[in-house]
């Protein structure tokens, strides 16, 4: 079972599995790289990456006696981040980490299945690009916006023209001393990400990217 290789499927929910034993983040490398290249041979063929905020849902099945009567296993709490690290980039189905709203680790008494991992991942159906299409425009202030690279420059045009409004409500209204949940209502639904997020994926200058559609950013 894996990820729907197109688009993300609209019922907002999606699971796949893993016949991989999780390891704790505190390991050796090579035992963390073994569990991220195996998760990452689930997602790297997925066409998209999500761009909202997400709900993931991480379950071991493992046998009760390996988690009760042994202390060779790993804690729940520290298998997430290699699994977090491996959905995570341009090889992905997340962008970064920080959209990870909500996160669960639990194990389940795997009876006479193998041991596995299963992961589920809630998000909204909308709220994605194409991994081929994606790049980042750094606005202001290290904020960075995907959008699809592909974008006519007539509509890329409004798209920028739009953000650069939408900051300049927002930061009026901090500057009046306004807080930043009162700020954010200025801001599109899609979600901004600081320059360190997104480093590994392709990021333009506003200002380089007006020049080359024929406006001032």
């Amino acid at each position: 079972m894996s990820f729907p290789d197109d688009v993300p499927h609209e019922s907002g929910q999606m699971v796949c599995e893993t016949w991989i034993k999780p390891v704790s983040s505190q390991v050796a490398n090579w035992r963390k790289t073994a569990v991220i290249q195996a998760i990452r041979a689930i997602v790297a063929p997925v066409k998209y990456l999500l761009s909202s905020d997400v709900s993931i849902k991480i379950i071991w099945f493992i046998n009760e006696d390996e988690r009760y009567e042994s202390d060779k296993s790993a804690d729940v709490d520290n298998i997430i981040k290699p699994i977090l690290d491996a959905l995570c980039g341009p090889n992905g189905i997340l962008i970064d980490d920080c959209q990870a709203q909500h996160i669960s680790s639990q194990w389940v008494d795997r009876y006479d299945e193998p041991e596995h991992l299963q992961i589920e991942i809630a998000y909204q159906p909308d709220a994605f690009f194409r991994k081929d299409d994606i790049a980042f425009v750094q606005i202001k202030n290290a904020l960075c916006m995907p959008f699809d690279k592909n974008t006519k420059p007539q509509a890329l045009t409004i798209l920028l023209e739009a953000f650069e409004k939408q900051l300049e409500g927002r930061n009026l209204v901090l500057d009046q001393g306004g807080s930043y949940y009162q700020a954010k209502k200025f801001m599109s639904i899609q979600r901004l990400f600081h320059k360190s997020r997104v480093s590994n994926f392709r990021i333009v200058q506003a200002a380089d990217l007006g020049k080359s559609i024929g406006i001032t950013v």
